[in-house]
């Protein structure tokens, strides 16, 4: 049982049951044919002229071939930035946004061809960007897993349905990733395959902030129109789950439009598909519901339903832990820190920024294992970084009596909002009592990271720092001065 799934036990006391019921004539789902609004891909949106805001950013858009140099480095930066780690992505923020500060040193005065030359360097510079991978497997199988919407009744192939979660939930546990091969299906197309075989198409592509630019996909195709869109999982869990009625029954509610992952593949002689929404904070699935997976049967041409599962159950927003009142107090104390300062970047970078840390902070307070299981292999970095972020902290109390009195305020309420962190974590999550503390001392240094971004905004830039150095400070310490 996933934690999600204990903490529904705790709370809700609802069983989750496998129904052997069989249905022998499958009506064919015939879908909504439109298509969701095409929302606009990752690079145009970061590169959006009409959104300049600084000096560098309307001279780089005053010049065509400028433009295209900086489209090409924010390709790089995004296409990085899609397979980092939680950890790497945080190093690698950093080290973009020194390099942005500094462009007025590079090239003083903005001349196009300085700022040609400097973000074909920062290409080059992105393109060899190096961090530890993200582990496989293991923590996600603890909030990722397959089990048949309460209200969907019986599915229309059980005996299929229980093989291929099965298959899922072993893959989740061996790769962290939800694969047609390697469940020991034959992959035809998809998110984990080429985009087209033959007739079959997959429409993948690199969505924009709002999906953390992931690749994602929209539709599939057998040669002609559309038989899986948008809209198709939506119906289906519309259709299906007669306990889901929160408004979760469209995928415009992810804001791109799209899925997480979209494969084809055969079951022997059986073509089949399957659409899962992303999990985690750009789920459509309104809070305290689940997102869905659905399959397809596609060998007579048009998709017939085959299986719906609940995929991991996000937790109300702001839920349990934003109510803890210690715990609370101190976050709003990090965010004066933070909003001390403003650091002269663009409206599009900050969006960008912002919408990526939501994401971060999402992971480690309701999937707190994923960033322990991360934190073991950039442990040495943290803990660099984390003494950096104290010491930052202190030269920033020093500056002004304002200053003083938040950054005591801050560590005052410290220690109590980490106890009640790991506190609410073993309520709430089922975590056991070393884990809790882990995961309490992982979120209590990212948390701490992100309220010195605009007051030391290179700190952690880079991910080989830390490794052969002991730390200088404890996790919960305030630096003496």
């Amino acid at each position: 049982m996933t934690r999600p799934a204990r903490k529904l036990g705790l709370l809700l006391a609802t069983a989750l049951t496998m129904s052997a019921c069989a249905i022998h004539h499958v009506t064919p789902y015939v879908p909504d044919a439109s298509l969701a609004v095409q929302t606009a891909g990752a690079a145009e949106a970061s590169a959006n002229c009409a959104e300049a805001s600084t000096a560098a950013e309307t001279a780089i858009c005053a010049t065509p071939s400028v433009v295209a140099a900086n489209k090409a480095m924010i390709l790089a930066l995004q296409s990085q930035i899609r397979t980092a780690s939680l950890f790497g992505r945080d190093a690698l923020l950093a080290s973009q946004r020194s390099w942005l500060l500094a462009l007025p040193t590079i090239c003083p005065g903005n001349a196009p061809a300085c700022l040609q030359t400097a973000l074909a360097d920062r290409r080059t510079m992105l393109t060899v960007w190096h961090a530890p991978a993200s582990p496989a497997g293991g923590a996600i199988a603890q909030y990722v897993s397959f089990h048949p919407p309460p209200g969907a009744g019986a599915q229309p192939d059980p005996a299929f349905c229980a093989g291929f979660a099965q298959r899922a939930d072993i893959a989740l546990q061996q790769t962290g990733r939800i694969d047609p091969a390697a469940m020991g299906y034959q992959e035809v197309a998809g998110t984990h395959g080429p985009a087209q075989a033959g007739p079959i198409a997959v429409d993948l592509y690199d969505a924009n902030v709002y999906a953390l630019f992931q690749r994602r996909a929209r539709s599939i195709s057998l040669g002609g129109p559309p038989v899986l869109t948008p809209n198709s999982l939506s119906q289906m869990v519309e259709a299906r789950d007669t306990a889901n009625q929160g408004g979760r029954f469209s995928a415009f509610a992810s804001q791109t439009g799209d899925y997480g992952i979209l494969d084809v593949f055969r079951d022997n002689a059986r073509l089949l598909a399957f659409a899962a929404d992303p999990w985690g904070s750009t789920t459509p699935a309104a809070p305290g519901e689940a997102a869905h997976l659905g399959v397809w049967d596609l060998s007579g041409g048009r998709p017939a339903p085959v299986c719906l599962f609940d995929l991991y159950t996000r937790p109300a927003e702001p839920g349990l832990l934003g109510a803890l009142p210690p715990f609370a107090a101190w976050r709003e104390a990090l965010a004066q820190i933070r909003d001390s300062a403003e650091l002269p970047l663009g409206t599009a970078w900050k969006r960008d920024q912002a919408q990526l840390a939501a994401d971060t902070d999402f992971v480690i307070l309701h999937m707190p294992l994923l960033a322990v299981q991360e934190a073991r292999i950039w442990s040495p970095w943290l803990r660099a970084r984390h003494d950096s972020v104290l010491d930052a902290l202190f030269a920033w109390s020093a500056k002004t009596p304002a200053n003083k009195a938040l950054f005591d305020r801050a560590f005052s309420l410290l220690r109590p909002a980490a106890t009640e962190l790991v506190r609410a974590y073993q309520t709430t999550q089922g975590l056991s009592a070393p884990e809790a503390t882990q995961a309490g001392g992982v979120t209590v240094m990212e948390l701490l990271y992100e309220a010195t971004i605009t007051i030391a905004p290179a700190i952690g830039s880079d991910p080989t720092v830390g490794a052969g150095t002991k730390p200088r400070y404890p996790i919960l310490a305030a630096p003496a001065g």
